[in-house]
């Protein structure tokens, strides 16, 4: 059976409304960030996994990128495609592979794969040159405030409750791990609020 996904994520406003008050006023600068680091790389196409919200595509599609995004939220996917974007209800656990895209981008959501990290990270590699991945290494939830209850509240995005969370002792950690296993460099981009942004390559790759 399918599992309740919290109320943030059965709409795209509701949850941009949440996300601003867990980022105090600063979700979509969340984005620019990422976006910053797109126009440097310039490439003609993009792959986003969970992609939930919508900004990263309208930046493509007024910059000609083509952009495809993969989600498991009905809500997000019926979203996205009344605005005409290239989208596809995907689980990202059940298939084999990805398609092939410059850039592979996750914003957000590692933190709900960490128990088969090696295989998504293994997809994301033989998908796209370079990953670029935004992931938050401080925990709100354990807040005892309005930010904690959200941060609590919107675990499910539709796989289940997810209590596991990195900070940045654990994600550095596992990319270390993971980086020996794979053979891939990373590169810290940035930090912003509680996020911290990546760059991955394939070693010996340009």
């Amino acid at each position: 059976m399918r599992n309740q996904v919290s109320v943030i994520y059965r709409n795209v406003f509701l949850y941009r409304f949440a996300m601003n008050l867990l980022y105090t006023g600063g979700y979509k600068t969340r984005f620019y960030k990422v976006i910053k680091l797109i126009k440097e790389i310039k490439p003609a196409d993009i792959l986003e996994l969970c992609f939930g919200d919508i900004i990263i595509a309208e930046f493509c599609n007024e910059n000609n990128i083509k952009w495809t995004g993969f989600d498991l939220n009905e809500h997000f996917i019926f979203k996205a495609k009344c605005k005409k974007f290239n989208v596809k209800m995907v689980d990202l656990s059940a298939v084999s592979s990805f398609q092939k895209s410059e850039i592979c981008l996750m914003i957000g959501s590692l933190y709900h794969f960490h128990d088969e990290i090696n295989s998504l990270l293994s997809k994301m590699l033989s998908s796209s040159k370079t990953i670029i991945i935004s992931e938050p290494i401080k925990n709100l939830s354990d807040r005892k405030n309005i930010i904690g209850l959200i941060a609590r509240k919107s675990a499910n995005a539709g796989k289940g409750e997810v209590p596991f969370r990195y900070n940045e002792v654990t994600f550095l950690k596992m990319l270390n791990e993971e980086s020996r296993k794979l053979s891939f460099q990373y590169k810290i981009i940035d930090y912003y609020k509680k996020d911290i942004i990546i760059a991955i390559e394939k070693n010996g790759k340009n």
